[in-house]
């Protein structure tokens, strides 16, 4: 966001009803730290199947909130569909008040989104399309549809749901904000509409949109905002970055939207930062299911389980995705004590307090370059970190690195006894791949500021053996600034599985 646009954004006209700055901070410190997640059950494939009487499951919704209160999550962020409404508004206000109940039974506010611009453009109600296998959220639909958002003859019901949905719930204590828009495209008016017809349902909670759309929808959306809302999957910098432009307004902001573990947002980067600095969010998705959100954006059907989830912490059982992501939530949300993280042992260390050697070439190698039998005697010898001075990075490169592409190999020796939950433990700009004895460990596009942990894949930690193994390592630079500094912790020795 341009210092243009935020120029522009703090002068941009709102509405006569929109709350005051005074009023809109009173109401966030009037509450603990927000943090919670995206949440549609295991068994909805979308939001239409969600709420609709014939697929609406409240056995699971129930099992699954308590899942997320043992997280130490006090809310949960939801999509309702308008042709649910439209099909039969008693029976979804039904359905959405015995959420409302269940939320609060496992101490969760719930934040709803009432239109939708994302996916498939003509939602329906009755039984819907199974997911595609591989495939991310394959099934997810818009409300209230790319024809009734483009049809002003169609806002006359619109304008009937948001009333009715806003007004009912306009005093419910269980109902924390209103998000009236999510990620709306080339919708500027409906947005507009649906802010004015909220209003005249007077609710006592706060109305929101995501902040969102070309630069002059982005102006008009925050004007309106009592509370301003954003997604951001990035690394931590482009979140930090955001999030103080936004605050710069003077309002509270709210991170609707994040977790992507494969682009660098990472749990345990990220959320100690909302937490320290009391920004809300909510991470998208909580138990991994028909919506397949642990697939990256533009899976391939038919592709397998990904090695690095892409969103999602639970599996359909109630197990974590990563035992070490589901410690480092329940300590930052205060159900675990900070020592319920295990102190790792460093594998291999990286150079933030000691330089460390590595053979590197800047030419592209053979094919096989990461295989533990590969000769890289012709290599380079060089002391990482690896890249070019700049003051943002906390260490200088020891080695100065200025192409577009460099390859790195350091063979180490792991201790016999075992080693448990090892993690990549990475500084890099921009794209790494890490392979552990040849097997592919992980792959981190974009950038990060600082040290960060990933998850290892499954294959390439079974790869690991006592005594030699091999890390390699390659980095591809596009613009800007370059740096890559890898190594590898694990638990010590006594927490690793027997």
């Amino acid at each position: 966001m341009t210092a243009l646009l935020m120029t522009a954004l703090l002068l941009a006209p709102g509405d006569a009803d929109r709350w005051t700055a005074e009023q809109a901070w009173s109401w966030y410190m009037a509450r603990p730290w927000l943090v919670g997640c995206n949440y549609v059950p295991a068994t909805a494939v979308n939001d239409v199947a969600m709420w609709q009487a014939a697929t609406f499951d409240a056995k699971t919704i129930d099992r699954e909130l308590g899942l997320a209160q043992d997280l130490g999550f006090n809310t949960v962020r939801v999509f309702l569909n308008y042709v649910v409404w439209e099909d039969n508004p008693v029976a979804l206000k039904a359905n959405f008040g015995q959420f409302l109940t269940l939320a609060d039974k496992h101490g969760l506010v719930t934040l709803p989104i009432l239109f939708d611009d994302c996916f498939k453009p003509e939602p329906r109600v009755g039984p819907q399309e199974a997911p595609e296998p591989g495939v991310h959220n394959s099934q997810w639909v818009q409300s209230p549809g790319a024809s009734r958002r483009d049809n002003r003859a169609a806002w006359p019901k619109l304008e009937q749901y948001v009333k009715d949905l806003v007004g009912t719930f306009a005093a419910d204590p269980r109902v924390l904000a209103w998000e009236l828009y999510n990620e709306p495209t080339a919708s500027l008016p409906l947005v507009e509409a649906a802010f004015g017809w909220a209003r005249a349902a007077k609710p006592s909670q706060p109305l929101t949109t995501t902040v969102y759309g070309d630069e002059a929808m982005q102006r008009r959306i925050a004007a309106l905002s009592d509370v301003l809302s954003f997604h951001n999957y990035g690394p931590l910098p482009e979140v930090t970055d955001q999030a103080a432009r936004l605050l710069a307004q003077g309002r509270p902001v709210l991170c609707t939207e994040w977790l992507a573990r494969g682009v660098g947002s990472q749990v345990e980067s990220h959320l100690p930062y909302f937490r320290e600095n009391k920004v809300a969010c909510w991470n998208w998705g909580l138990v991994a299911g028909r919506t397949q959100t642990m697939y990256p954006w533009g899976s391939p059907k038919g592709a397998p389980e990904p090695a690095v989830w892409h969103h999602d912490l639970l599996r359909p059982d109630g197990t974590p995705y990563s035992k070490r992501e589901v410690q480092v939530i329940k300590v930052v949300t205060g159900r675990l004590p900070a020592s319920a993280v295990p102190v790792r042992t460093v594998l291999v260390a990286t150079a933030e307090r000691t330089p460390q050697p590595w053979r590197f070439t800047l030419a592209q190698p053979a094919a096989d370059w990461f295989s533990p039998t590969f000769a890289d005697t012709g290599w380079q010898l060089g002391a990482a970190p690896f890249g070019t001075e700049e003051a943002r990075y906390a260490r200088r490169p020891m080695t100065i690195w200025t192409t577009p592409d460099i390859w790195l190999r350091r063979a180490f020796t792991l201790p016999e006894g075992g080693w448990g939950e090892p993690v990549v433990v990475c500084h890099h700009d921009e794209d790494v791949e890490v392979y552990l004895n040849g097997v592919l460990a992980a792959r981190l596009p974009g950038y990060n500021a600082t040290y960060d942990r990933f998850d290892i894949a499954p294959a390439a930690r079974a790869a690991l053996r006592p005594g030699r193994n091999l890390l390699a390592v390659h980095c591809r630079q596009t613009r800007g600034g370059q740096y890559v500094d890898v190594g590898i912790e694990g638990e010590p020795p006594s927490n690793a599985p027997r």
